[in-house]
């Protein structure tokens, strides 16, 4: 009977000693604030008015919790970060959620929101925002995805005007376009922005001028911009060949470009040979051995409409070993081997009603190398 009840007694003090040990953890659970999913708004990435919210007048609320969605959020950690919704009165905040989050006896309902670019983002009560966009500052209050790869550029009646490049809350001017004359920009969408109650439409554009560190994204009004190659080359080091409008552009380019200098006195070789966009466009994708997409292997274009087409591939060789040289040894170094390959003077002289392929990239140093 006696070891019957020391053997209970182990038991107890063995369950007793459980409990104390579990004790903190279970406290510490109970602590934590438990979220409870009411509703979640599929489209709220989507930006539309009826997930929208702004902060009410002299509201002190704030966007607790900067982390994200979670079930259990630990007591120390709830009230840690936050943005006062005071100070973000020009901010739109997105639904994703709407919760009900417990603590202890208590509950309350709560969003979990974020700001456009979803750098801001956390739990906020209910009661703290009204529906819609903000009316405050600009707010983009619709969005058109630009699917295709076009081409777009500067008006040329804006080319002298202030042309400013604005980030999404139209509050940092990132680039003056009257600076990218030459530039060739791509749309990647079209946004409306409301401003003290008027709309106005914008487009987000990329680009940069080829060949310098000079480059700019962001919201340019649409009014100032127009589809299309840019036939204004200003401030471009390089011009890709997709990047000219026509062969009167490309000539264009080649006898005024700063950076053509070598290609002008290799055109002066073939006198009565006109220089060809389509046939430059060959030379560039067909025999560059250099020019090859991201797996190593060429790009050839069609070739249709030329005929008896000559490439110079020792010619090309030698230009890439002898880079560094100057254009007065690179030119000797052609003739010569022209001479060699039977393009004498005469011969180049005489070859009336020939086009010319020619891309010459003579040392321009491109800032992702």
């Amino acid at each position: 009977m006696k070891k019957i009840i020391k053997f209970i007694g182990v038991m107890l003090a063995f369950a007793t000693l459980a409990i104390v040990a579990n004790s903190q953890p279970a406290q510490a659970a109970h602590n934590n604030y438990r979220v409870k999913t009411l509703k979640t708004y599929k489209n709220y990435t989507n930006y539309t008015e009826d997930v929208a919210f702004y902060a009410k007048p002299n509201t002190q609320a704030s966007v607790w919790n900067n982390q994200y969605f979670d079930k259990s959020i630990k007591a120390n950690a709830f009230y840690k970060k936050g943005y006062k919704l005071a100070s973000h009165k020009a901010t739109t905040w997105f639904v994703e959620k709407k919760v009900r989050i417990y603590h202890k006896l208590k509950s309350a309902t709560y969003y979990y929101v974020a700001n456009r670019t979803g750098h801001m983002q956390g739990y906020v009560r209910t009661n703290a925002l009204r529906r819609g966009f903000s009316p405050y500052g600009y707010q983009i209050i619709s969005t058109k995805w630009y699917n295709k790869y076009d081409y777009f550029h500067v008006k040329d009646s804006y080319k002298a005007k202030n042309v400013y490049v604005w980030n999404y809350t139209h509050t940092t001017k990132r680039a003056n376009l009257k600076d990218y004359p030459g530039a060739v920009f791509n749309k990647t969408h079209t946004v409306v922005m409301r401003h003290n109650g008027k709309d106005t439409k914008y487009v987000y554009l990329v680009g940069t001028l080829n060949g310098t560190t000079k480059g700019t994204r962001g919201y340019v009004a649409e009014s100032a911009i127009t589809g299309g190659l840019n036939p204004d080359h200003t401030g471009m080091n390089y011009v890709d060949m997709r990047y000219f409008v026509n062969n009167t552009d490309f000539n264009h380019y080649l006898q005024t470009g700063k950076n053509q200098k070598l290609a002008r006195e290799i055109t002066k070789l073939f006198p009565n040979s006109q220089p060809d966009l389509g046939l430059s466009k060959i030379a560039a994708y067909n025999y560059d051995s250099f020019d090859n997409d991201v797996d190593g292997d060429p790009n050839p274009i069609s070739t249709e409409g030329y005929t008896d087409i000559k490439a110079f591939p020792a010619l090309q060789k030698w230009l890439y070993t002898n880079h560094k040289s100057s254009n007065a040894t690179k030119i000797a170094g052609i003739k010569k081997l022209l001479d060699k390959e039977g393009y004498t003077d005469s011969k180049r002289a005489s070859m009336s009603g020939y086009k010319l392929g020619i891309q010459i990239v003579n040392n321009i140093v491109m800032p992702s190398g």
